[in-house]
């Protein structure tokens, strides 16, 4: 019996192959188009940068960015990046170093 299943899904996946790495795809663009209409909207809070490109979310950038590609895009799969994004601030890459380095400080309004 598990070998007969075994054989229809791989059966059935090479069937649609291509249609399913489209619509993976797909997905996957509507994932990083919303995080990026996100920051579309944003600036940096330290210098005022605009491009989209350049800005990220300090401290939880990596977490968010690997977690919006991962999860759904419905509002319950959402949760989680939702509340590391409001405990973030935006940055941009250039001050994001600079906070690294010590370079430069928040208000303490900021946070």
């Amino acid at each position: 019996m598990s070998k007969h299943i075994n054989k229809d899904m791989n059966t059935h996946y090479a069937k649609y192959k291509d249609t399913i790495k489209k619509v993976a795809r797909k997905h996957y663009r509507k994932r990083v188009k919303w995080l990026n209409d996100h920051l579309a909207n944003e600036v940096c809070v330290h210098c005022g940068e605009s491009e989209n490109a350049c800005l990220k979310f300090y401290p939880h950038d990596a977490e968010i960015k690997k977690n919006t590609k991962r999860v759904g895009i419905n509002e319950e799969s959402r949760k989680e990046i939702l509340k590391l994004m409001n405990d973030s601030k935006v940055v941009c890459a250039n001050c994001w170093i600079k906070l690294d380095n010590d370079l430069i400080e928040f208000d303490d309004n900021l946070f």
